[in-house]
């Protein structure tokens, strides 16, 4: 049997960054861009495409994307949600207690990844 060798703590700029990074490996997603404003708790961090908060039940999580033109935009979010759940969960090992996508634009074109 083994002992726990002591504590692990995951940075926020490093959870914002996992989220980031899932949200622009999902299929549909053109780019992010900014987070609305959330009523409730200030996010701990915040970037473009998503905002991180960390509450007593685990960590929630806001997202803005830009969908391509010819998805089915809930299908893109179920998948984004998904990716980032997975994402903090396996490799930050945080509970998540919401992962909140909003689709804020359909893009005409596929120019960028996201603006940050």
């Amino acid at each position: 049997m083994s002992q726990p060798l002591g504590h692990v703590t995951v940075a926020p700029p490093v959870l914002l960054a996992l989220v980031r990074a899932a949200l622009r490996e999902t299929p549909g997603v053109v780019r992010l861009t900014d987070v609305p404003s959330v009523q409730g708790e200030a996010p701990v961090i915040a970037g473009p495409g998503a905002a991180v908060t960390i509450g007593a039940t685990g960590v929630h999580v806001t997202c803005a994307i830009v969908a391509a033109q010819s998805v089915r935009l809930a299908q893109v979010a179920a998948t984004a949600q998904a990716a980032v759940a997975t994402a903090l969960r396996e490799l930050a090992g945080v509970d998540i207690a919401t992962v909140d996508v909003s689709i804020v634009d359909v893009a005409t074109t596929e120019k960028t990844r996201d603006h940050g």
